[in-house]
């Protein structure tokens, strides 16, 4: 068993928005995700709520707004835990990771079926060192 057991998710938003002022050009669109987590602890359950923003409805170069977010039930097993990494260690480390594809997967799913531009797949990150970055962690 390990440290850090992933119960499963589910989805707690996830919208597309067509951004109606958008201007086609001839360039490549720069998509740049935002990306925050939320943490709620109650004994040895972890429930780890990850959420990503793509695009804008007010930039005339950006075809579209996504946001998405999904919740991880996690499960701490603290006898497993020979290292004695601290939870919010494993959390940081671990359950966003497990996350991000998920929602990767669920913003690749909206863009492609709204059947108007191309489906947009976000990049392969290391999601917590940009959480880190971002001041978010």
């Amino acid at each position: 068993m390990s440290v850090l057991s992933f119960e499963g998710y589910h989805v707690e938003e996830m919208n597309y928005q067509r951004n109606s002022s958008y201007k086609a050009a001839q360039k490549t669109i720069l998509m740049d995700p935002k990306f925050s987590k939320d943490v709620s602890v109650e004994g040895n359950k972890i429930d780890v709520r990850l959420s990503v923003t793509v695009g804008s409805l007010e930039n005339t170069e950006i075809p579209f707004y996504v946001k998405c977010s999904v919740t991880g039930t996690f499960v701490y097993h603290p006898d497993e835990n020979e290292t004695k990494a601290e939870v919010d260690t494993l959390i940081r480390n671990n359950a966003v990771a497990i996350l991000y594809p998920y929602v990767r997967a669920i913003v690749a799913t909206l863009t492609t079926t709204s059947n108007e531009f191309p489906g947009y797949n976000m990049p392969t990150i290391n999601v917590s060192q940009v959480l880190s970055d971002n001041k978010d962690d």
